[in-house]
């Protein structure tokens, strides 16, 4: 990552988010389930009939394969197996963390969805 305009494009999104955060605290995170039994609701909008391990690939599981892991992987934010659907922090995710501290520290500053 070179810049703050490419740093906030990174955290735009709400799943890029929420999969740095739970970076933070977890060396890896199995995707999507991970992070669907993490946040399910917050991850599918309320939509309780999208489960885990439901056969058919939620529209979160599409979004991140599709949009939201290789974007974060290409940043070497993380590193990605997609054999394992797991990822771990990447050799730049240190670039990002002041900037996840920061949101985590004054959350009540900013809107509630931050996370």
């Amino acid at each position: 990552m070179t810049d703050t305009s490419t740093l906030f494009e990174l955290l735009a999104s709400r799943q890029r988010r929420r999969l740095l955060f739970l970076l933070c605290d977890a060396e890896s995170v199995e995707v999507p389930d991970g992070l669907q039994s993490r946040s399910a609701a917050a991850m599918t909008n309320g939509d309780s009939s999208k489960s885990p391990n439901h056969t058919v690939p939620s529209d979160l599981a599409v979004e991140l394969h599709h949009t939201h892991l290789p974007k974060l992987a290409a940043a070497d934010l993380i590193e990605w197996d997609q054999s394992a659907e797991a990822v771990r922090r990447g050799p730049e995710f240190g670039e990002v963390e002041p900037a996840l501290d920061t949101l985590r520290q004054n959350a009540p500053a900013f809107p509630s969805d931050v996370f």
